[in-house]
This record gives C-alpha cells, sequence and structure tokens, in this order.
C-alpha cells in the first residue's frame, strides 16, 4: 500500500483549462504494455496497471494550448504520452515537461490552485488521472508513492533553480540598464533614480554631503583629431583615475559624453575640495595614449556644490552645473564651487 494519503478536507472543483470535448473517455490503444513504459508509472504491478485502464482518459492538446493556468483550480495529474508541455511563471518559460513525467500532482496535493501556467509547446497527448483515481493508485501501489515523491523533489529543486537564475538574469539586465557600457560607472538613468533618496537620507540625518559635475576640456579636439576610438580610451583612462581616487564610499555617474556626476557623501565643503583637486590634478598629470601614439594632454574642469536646507536633486545639479560653466570660462583644469 502507498504511504500518501488523500487529504480530509475535500478540494474545490475546478476543471483544467482544455475542455472536455478535447479527451475520450476511457483510453482506447493505452495499454499494460505502454502504461508499463511510462516513467511515472515504473515499478507497478501489472494487476495494479490493468486495472488502472478503464480508469485513466486521454486527452489531445493542440500546439499553444492551455492545460493548467496559474492560480485556477486543478483536480487532475498528467501523464505526458507525446509530445512536450511548457511550464510558465509570469510569461516567462520556467521549465519543459517530456514524454513520461507528470503534470498537476503538487497543485492536487497541496489541495490548492495551480502555481504555475502550462500550456503545449507541441501537440501533446496526456493520460489524464482524476483526483479519485490518483489516490486510488497512491494508496494501491508503494513504488507509485515512492515515485512520486522523489520526482516531486527534483522538480522543486529544478524549479527554485530556474527560479534562483531568473532573478539573477533580472538583476543582470537591471544592473545594465543603470549602468554605462563603456566605463561601467552608473547612467543618468541610475542618477535621476537615485539621487533624490541621497539627498534625503543625508537631510534626515544632518549629514554633509557634496556634489560635483566634472568635464573632460577639449574632449571634443580628441574625437575629431584622433578618432572616437581614441575618445573612449581617454574615457576608460580617466574612469580609472576616478576609482583611483575617490572614496569607495563615493559614487561616480557618467551622465553625458565626457560629462560626470561624482556624489561625495558624508563630506563637507572642504574635504569635497580637497577630493576634487587631487581627482583633477591626477589627471592632469597623467599620460593618456592609444594605440601605441600619444594623446595631447587631458584636463578636467570640475563645479561642486554642497547641500543645503530645503535643496533637491535638480537645484543642486543646477548649481554644479553653474560651477562647472564658470570654471569653463575661468581657464579650465580648475574647480569652482559657489562662494569662492
Amino acid at each position: 500500500m502507498g504511504f500518501l494519503r488523500k487529504p480530509r478536507k475535500p478540494l474545490q472543483p475546478g476543471l483544467p483549462v482544455a475542455s472536455e470535448e478535447s479527451s475520450r473517455d476511457g483510453a482506447p490503444g493505452v495499454s499494460v504494455a505502454v502504461l508499463r513504459e511510462l516513467q511515472a508509472l515504473q515499478g507497478i504491478g501489472d494487476q495494479i496497471l490493468d486495472a488502472l485502464v478503464p480508469r485513466a482518459r486521454l486527452l489531445q492538446l493542440a500546439a499553444g494550448q492551455h492545460l493548467l493556468r496559474r492560480g485556477e483550480p486543478n483536480l487532475r495529474v498528467y501523464i505526458l504520452l507525446s509530445g512536450l508541455l511548457r511550464v510558465e511563471l509570469d510569461d516567462s518559460p520556467l521549465a519543459y515537461i517530456e514524454q513520461g513525467e507528470t503534470v498537476g500532482e503538487l497543485s492536487l496535493l497541496a489541495g490548492s490552485s495551480a502555481t504555475a501556467t502550462v500550456a503545449a509547446e507541441k501537440p501533446a497527448q496526456l493520460l489524464v488521472l482524476d483526483e479519485e483515481t490518483f489516490w486510488w493508485l497512491a494508496e494501491s501501489s508503494h513504488e507509485f508513492s515512492v515515485g512520486l515523491l522523489v520526482r516531486l523533489a527534483k522538480r522543486l529543486r529544478s524549479n527554485n533553480d530556474a527560479v534562483q537564475e531568473s532573478i539573477v538574469l533580472r538583476r543582470q539586465f537591471e544592473q545594465a540598464a543603470l549602468s554605462d557600457a563603456l566605463t561601467g560607472f552608473r547612467n543618468r538613468r541610475w542618477l535621476d533614480q537615485t539621487l533624490p533618496r541621497i539627498i534625503q537620507r543625508h537631510l534626515h540625518a544632518s549629514e554633509p554631503l557634496c556634489i560635483a559635475m566634472m568635464d573632460i576640456d577639449h574632449f571634443k579636439q580628441i574625437n575629431d583629431g584622433y578618432g572616437h576610438a581614441a575618445g573612449d580610451a581617454v574615457l576608460l583612462q580617466v574612469g580609472q583615475l576616478v576609482r583611483a581616487n575617490l572614496r569607495p564610499a563615493d559614487s561616480a555617474a557618467r551622465i553625458g559624453g565626457e560629462e560626470f556626476v561624482l556624489i561625495l557623501p558624508q563630506t563637507l565643503l572642504p574635504g569635497a575640495i580637497s577630493a576634487v583637486e587631487r581627482l583633477r590634478e591626477a589627471v592632469a598629470s597623467a599620460s593618456f595614449n592609444y594605440d601605441g601614439r600619444l594623446l595631447p594632454q587631458v584636463t578636467v574642469s570640475l563645479g561642486l556644490v554642497a547641500l543645503e536646507r530645503g535643496a533637491n536633486p535638480q537645484k543642486l545639479l543646477a548649481q554644479a552645473d553653474d560651477a562647472l560653466y564658470t570654471a569653463k570660462q575661468s581657464g579650465r583644469n580648475r574647480t569652482e564651487w559657489p562662494g569662492r
């Protein structure tokens, strides 16, 4: 006898998405020999299989037709005789069910609705076990019960792995959407999403914060005179210098062709001046080259501003941009800030 037990509380009634019209009463053409070959029925004696034949039904699914829908009740277990089924979660393929495998047993056992949507990837033929037949088989065959538990454990593990992979991929896509492909810095979208939260956190905690707008001087001349590939090389080398001269807690975002925003948390204006001046001097003293050719000296100009009460992201960035414009107008390769 099997050791699975039918739940005392009856399940709520419901029908699969595939209609009754797409099934044939009984299971013509399905013999004990055919059932014996199915993975889900391995080890079950011929006497039980012989009694199963008149209890089972056949169900035909066309490609694309749904068998189960997530959230809808299910009172059947299906064994795939031919074809291929696709398991979907939020319209994304989660797994595939191949010949001989079962589907629907988890929701039937739990007395709950289907946890995923199942559709025919290819035309499919299935053996249908209704609730009464399933529990009769589970109580009649210890082998069926053990095999069912093993399959459920493997499927749950496989589904968990697939979900985790989906989460990782989604995070990678989100990361890519918020990052600059060339330099690896954050991009304008990240800045628009994150800067308001950074400002609010510092205002709420009464902590200092400084923002700098940085622009590579005469960058167009590099692109025009040496090509855009050389310009990309300059951007990459400037990015390396930014990483080398900012603290781990600081952030940088590339928001335009040669324009960057630097975020210096928990930093008063004097400390921010020292930090960005150190960066500016590092760029000015560095040698830039591309494809074995030495490029002209590269410098940067910066506009620096400190967070004040009542400030918002737009105002703070506008003030930093104004200070940057002053630095450009004052000869470039310098840092400006309000009140200097």
